[in-house]
C-alpha cells in the first residue's frame, strides 16, 4: 500500500498577492495576505510503491481521444526524494489527448498543491503539471509548464474542452527537475514556477471539493515526484 507522509499544520504564513489596483506606474499593486493551513497535509513520494505499475491510490484517467496513457512507478536516481518517481511513459497518442493520474484518497477545495516534475521526452508536447478540484475526467483545473513552448499556463477543462486562463513566457528546461505550486482559495488561483509567482486568475467554475492529480498531454513523457496537498482557510 502507498505510504504517504502526514503532518499536522496549524501555522500561518504571509503571502504577497495582487490587490487588483493599478498604481501610477501602471503595475498592479500587491498586498500582504495571511494564509492559514488547516488539518493535515499529504505527501506522496512514491518510494514505497512497487515499480512497473501506477502508484497505489491513483487511477488512470483520460480526457480526449484515444486510450488511456501509461502511468508507472519507475526508478530515477535524480529524483528529489530518491529513488522512485511516477511517470507517464506512453507516446502512443497525439492531439487532444490528456493523460491523468488522479488520487482517489481525498477531496480538497481551498488548497496549496505542490509537485516536482521533469520533462523527459516528446515531440509534440513535454512537461505537465498538477490537477485540482477534479470533478470527473472532463471537468477540472490544470497548471502546466511545457519545455517545447517555454511557457507556463493555467487552464480549466469544462466538459472536455480546455480553456486557457493565463499564460507566462519563461525558460522551461527539459531533463531537469522543476516545481509547480498552486494556491487556490474560493475563486482565486495563483500559480508559481520554481518558487516565483507567474499566473493569477479569478474563476468560479469549480467551487466544490475535488480530487488532485497529475497531467500530461499527447506524447509527453514526464516524471513526477513529491506531490503534496494541504487545505488552507
Amino acid at each position: 500500500m502507498q505510504k504517504f507522509i502526514v503532518s499536522v499544520c496549524a501555522l500561518s504564513f504571509f503571502l504577497f498577492v495582487g490587490c487588483g489596483e493599478e498604481h501610477a506606474n501602471g503595475e498592479k499593486g500587491r498586498h500582504e495576505e495571511q494564509v492559514v493551513y488547516k488539518g493535515k497535509n499529504k505527501i506522496w513520494n512514491f518510494d514505497s510503491d512497487k515499480q512497473g505499475g501506477i502508484a497505489a491510490g491513483f487511477s488512470n484517467q483520460l480526457t480526449g481521444k484515444g486510450g488511456p496513457g501509461k502511468w508507472e512507478v519507475i526508478k530515477d536516481d535524480t529524483a528529489p526524494s530518491s529513488s522512485n518517481v511516477v511517470a507517464q511513459t506512453s507516446q502512443e497518442y497525439s492531439g487532444h489527448h490528456f493523460n491523468m493520474a488522479v488520487n482517489e484518497d481525498g477531496f480538497f477545495s481551498n488548497l496549496e498543491l505542490v509537485v516536482k516534475f521533469k520533462g523527459v521526452a516528446g515531440t509534440e508536447d513535454q512537461g505537465g503539471g498538477p490537477v485540482w478540484r477534479y470533478q470527473d475526467n472532463n471537468n477540472y483545473y490544470i497548471a502546466r509548464a511545457n519545455p517545447l513552448e517555454n511557457n507556463f499556463r493555467v487552464y480549466k477543462v469544462v466538459d472536455g474542452k480546455r480553456i486557457k486562463m493565463d499564460s507566462a513566457r519563461l525558460q522551461v528546461t527539459s531533463g531537469e527537475w522543476h516545481t509547480i505550486k498552486v494556491l487556490a482559495r474560493k475563486d482565486q488561483i495563483q500559480c508559481y514556477y520554481d518558487g516565483q509567482p507567474y499566473l493569477e486568475v479569478k474563476d468560479d467554475t469549480f467551487q466544490k471539493k475535488g480530487k488532485v492529480g497529475l497531467w500530461t498531454k499527447a506524447d509527453a513523457v514526464t516524471y513526477f515526484d513529491d506531490l503534496e496537498v494541504r487545505s488552507i482557510e
